[in-house]
C-alpha cells in the first residue's frame, strides 16, 4: 500500500504540473456543460416563414395572427403573389410558406371544403416534420374555436363545451428539454474525461521515458496499474460532482433521486471507462494516437447510448448493437435517478449489465496492458 500511495501522489503532482491536462479535466467540462445544455436541443423555434394571404379578410388575418403568436414561427415576409415564393426557398430566407387561398372566409362560412397550401423546405427533415406538427395544431385550434362560436350562435346560448383533453405531465412538469439533456451531458463528460485522461496518462509516461524507469523499479505491475488508475477515478468523481452541482445550480434541474445511488453506479461504470483508457494506452504509441482512438470510441458510445436519438427510433438491428454499449445503461440510470427518482429495485438490471461490462472490459484491458509491458 505504501508503494501504491507514492505512485498516487506522483500522479497527482504530475497532473497538477500539466496545465493542458488541468484544462481538459476542469475547464472544458464546465464550458461544455454550460454551452451544450442550451445548444443540444430537439426543440424547433424561430422557423423562418413567409405568408401569402390571398384572401385578406379578418378570418385569414386571425389565422396569421395565431401563427405569429405561437412563438414557433418567425414571420418576416408577406407576399401578395404565389409566384414569388420559390425565391425564398432558393435563397434560404424561409423554411415554411403558407398560402391562404382566395375566398377562404367565404367558403368556410358556406361550409365548403377549402385548403390551405403549406410549402416546406425539407432539407432538414426533422425540423420540417416538427414544423408541420405545429401548423397542424394551430389549424386544429383555429377550427375548434370557430366551430364553438358557430354552435353557440346557432343554439342561441353562451357556453358550448366540447370534449377537451386534461393533460397532466409527470416527472418533468414544465417539459424543459434541459432536464432530459443535461444529465446525459454529465454522463458524456464523465466518460470523456476518465477514458481520455487515463489513456493519455500512460502513453505520456512512455513518451517521456519514465515508464521504463517504473518498470525496473521495485514495484509490481498490478501496483503500478492501481496507483495510476486511482487518481483518474478520483478525478472522475470530482468531474461528476461538478457536473451535478452545475445541473442543480445553473439549470435548476430538480434532482429527485438519491445521489448515493448515482455514486454507486458511477463506481461500476468507471471500470468500463478506465478499462477503455487502459486498453487505448496499451495499443497507442503516442498521445495523439491515444486521443484519436479514444474519440473514435466515444463517438460510437455517444451515438449508441440514446444521448441524441432515442434508441427506440433506431433501426431494429442497431438497437441490438446498443446492448453492447455500457454508456447506454449508465445514461438510463442517471436520467431515471435525476428525473424520476428511481431506486435500486428499478435499476437492478442496469447495475448487473454495468458490472458485467466493467469487469469484462477492465480484465481484458489489464491483460493487454501486462502483455504490452513485457
Amino acid at each position: 500500500m505504501h508503494r501504491i500511495k507514492y505512485i498516487i501522489q506522483k500522479e497527482f503532482r504530475q497532473i497538477r504540473r500539466d496545465r493542458p491536462m488541468l484544462i481538459i479535466l476542469f475547464l472544458l467540462p464546465i464550458v461544455q456543460l454550460l454551452i451544450l445544455g442550451y445548444v443540444v436541443s430537439s426543440e424547433v423555434k424561430n422557423i423562418r416563414t413567409v405568408i401569402c394571404d390571398l384572401d385578406n379578410t379578418p378570418l385569414s388575418r386571425d389565422l396569421v395572427g395565431r401563427l405569429i403568436n405561437s412563438g414557433y414561427f418567425d414571420v418576416k415576409y408577406f407576399e401578395a403573389s404565389e409566384s414569388q415564393l420559390p425565391q425564398y426557398f432558393d435563397l434560404g430566407k424561409a423554411m415554411v410558406a403558407l398560402v391562404i387561398p382566395r375566398h377562404f372566409a367565404r367558403d368556410l362560412a358556406r361550409n365548403k371544403p377549402t385548403q390551405i397550401q403549406v410549402l416546406m423546405d425539407g432539407q432538414d427533415s426533422n425540423s420540417a416534420v416538427i414544423a408541420m406538427g405545429y401548423i397542424g395544431g394551430i389549424l386544429e385550434n383555429f377550427l375548434t374555436d370557430r366551430l364553438t362560436r358557430q354552435m353557440a350562435e346557432y343554439a342561441g346560448v353562451l357556453d358550448i363545451h366540447l370534449v377537451t383533453p386534461v393533460i397532466r405531465v409527470w416527472y418533468n412538469e414544465d417539459l424543459k428539454y434541459s432536464n432530459f439533456m443535461v444529465p446525459g451531458i454529465v454522463v458524456f463528460l464523465l466518460t470523456m474525461v476518465t477514458s481520455l485522461v487515463s489513456a493519455m496518462g500512460l502513453v505520456r509516461e512512455r513518451e517521456l521515458g519514465t515508464l521504463e524507469q517504473l518498470l525496473v523499479a521495485p514495484i509490481k505491475k498490478h501496483e503500478l496499474l492501481i496507483g495510476k488508475l486511482i487518481p483518474f477515478a478520483i478525478l472522475g468523481f470530482v468531474v461528476l460532482t461538478l457536473g451535478i452541482a452545475l445541473a442543480k445550480v445553473w439549470y435548476d434541474i430538480p434532482i429527485v433521486g438519491n445521489l448515493g445511488l448515482i455514486a454507486l453506479f458511477s463506481f461500476l461504470y468507471l471500470f468500463s471507462t478506465l478499462g477503455i483508457g487502459l486498453f487505448v494506452s496499451a495499443s497507442a504509441r503516442t498521445q495523439q494516437q491515444a486521443m484519436f482512438m479514444t474519440f473514435f470510441l466515444l463517438v460510437f458510445f455517444m451515438l449508441m447510448s440514446g444521448f441524441f436519438v432515442p434508441i427506440e427510433n433506431m433501426p431494429e438491428s442497431i438497437q441490438y448493437v446498443t446492448y453492447l454499449n455500457p454508456m447506454r445503461y449508465f445514461m438510463l440510470v442517471v436520467r431515471e435517478v435525476f428525473i424520476k427518482g428511481a431506486n435500486l429495485s428499478h435499476l437492478y438490471w442496469q447495475g448487473i449489465a454495468l458490472l458485467i461490462f466493467g469487469s469484462g472490459i477492465f480484465t481484458f484491458a489489464t491483460m493487454r496492458f501486462q502483455k504490452r509491458m513485457k
